[in-house]
C-alpha cells in the first residue's frame, strides 16, 4: 500500500488543514483537464486522490492509522466522495473528488462546469506520425499524401525550407474527445533524407566543388550543380582549398526569406603527375616560388 502521506507531500503529524491545503494543490496540478494526453499527471493524479480517500477525514485518518488495508477501506467507505479512479472506472464526476469545502471555488468552477450529470467532458488525445521527405522538397517546399489510422488521407503541405525535427500540427486530427470535448491533434514531425553533394546549414546550403590547381591559379568559368540544376559559377584566380563562394538565392527557403549556397573550393591533385608537367614545375619553381606558411 502507497504512503498517503508521502504522496500528499506530508508526514504522519500534519494536521487536517494541512492534508487538505495539500491535496487541492496537488489535484489542481495534476488534473487531467490541465494534462491532457499526460500519462504520468493522470497516474499521479489517481494516486492524490486515492491518498486523500485514506486520509482526507478524520475517520478515514484514524483508520488508516490503526492499520487498515485499502481494500477493506474501499469496501466498506461509506458517505465518502468517489476518488479519480472511482470517477473513471465508475462514472462518477470529476468535481466530486473535490468536495464542496475545497479553496479556489473560481476554478474549480470553471474547470468542472463542462461535466453535467454522470457524462465528462474532456478533450481527445494527440497522435504523432513521422514523415520522410527529399532534400529538394524541404529546401523548397511541396505536398505529400499521408494515410491515417482510420483510412483517412491527409494532405500535407510542406513548408519551403522547413528543418528535420521540425513538427507540423492539424488542429483536431487527433483522437476524439469524450463527450463535448474537441478532438485532439495530429502532428507530422519531418525527416529529411540525405542529398549527396549537399548539406544544409539554416537555410543555406553548402556543396564542395573540386578544381585543378590550375583552374586555382588562372581562375576559370564552371558549371556547378544546384538543388534546381547546374549555372555557371565564375572562380576567381588565386583561390585556396576552403575558399567560400556564394551563390545568391539558391539555397532553402522562398522569397525574399530564401537561403544563399555556399560553394566550397577544394583543390585536387591529379593521382599522376605526368613528367612534362613535372617539368614545367620544376622550371618555375625557382622563378616563382612562395612560402605558403609566411602567408
Amino acid at each position: 500500500m502507497k504512503d498517503p502521506y508521502h504522496i500528499l507531500g506530508l508526514t504522519k503529524d500534519a494536521d487536517q488543514e494541512a492534508i487538505k491545503k495539500n491535496y487541492r494543490k496537488l489535484a489542481k496540478k495534476y488534473h487531467p483537464d490541465l494534462n491532457p494526453g499526460n500519462k504520468e499527471a493522470e497516474k499521479k493524479f489517481k494516486d492524490v486522490s486515492h491518498a486523500f480517500d485514506l486520509i482526507g477525514t478524520p475517520e478515514a485518518r484514524a483508520k488508516f492509522d490503526r492499520g487498515e488495508a485499502e481494500e477493506e477501506f474501499s469496501q466498506h467507505r461509506t458517505g465518502r466522495r468517489p476518488s479519480y479512479y472511482d470517477t473513471q472506472h465508475e462514472g462518477g464526476r470529476y468535481s466530486f473528488s473535490f468536495g464542496d469545502d475545497i479553496g479556489g471555488a473560481d476554478f474549480f468552477e470553471n474547470l468542472f462546469e463542462r461535466s453535467r450529470g454522470h457524462r465528462m467532458d474532456f478533450p481527445g488525445e494527440d497522435v504523432a506520425y513521422k514523415m520522410e521527405v527529399d532534400f529538394v522538397e524541404a529546401a523548397l517546399g511541396g505536398e505529400k499524401v499521408i494515410t491515417l489510422p482510420d483510412g483517412k488521407n491527409l494532405k500535407v503541405k510542406i513548408p519551403a525550407g522547413i528543418e528535420p525535427g521540425k513538427k507540423l500540427r492539424f488542429k483536431g486530427l487527433g483522437k476524439p474527445g469524450n463527450g463535448r470535448g474537441a478532438p485532439g491533434d495530429a502532428y507530422v514531425e519531418i525527416n529529411v533524407r540525405p542529398f549527396p553533394g549537399f548539406t544544409r546549414h539554416g537555410k543555406d546550403i553548402e556543396s564542395e566543388v573540386p578544381i585543378s590547381f590550375l583552374d586555382a591559379i588562372t581562375g576559370t568559368e564552371m558549371e556547378v550543380p544546384t538543388i534546381e540544376g547546374n549555372i555557371l559559377l565564375k572562380i576567381p584566380s588565386g583561390v585556396s582549398s576552403g575558399t567560400k563562394l556564394r551563390i545568391k538565392g539558391k539555397g532553402a527557403g522562398e522569397g525574399e526569406n530564401r537561403g544563399n549556397q555556399i560553394v566550397v573550393l577544394k583543390i585536387v591533385m591529379p593521382k599522376e603527375i605526368d613528367p612534362a608537367l613535372r617539368a614545367a614545375a620544376e622550371n618555375l619553381k625557382g622563378q616563382f616560388n612562395y612560402n605558403p606558411r609566411m602567408q
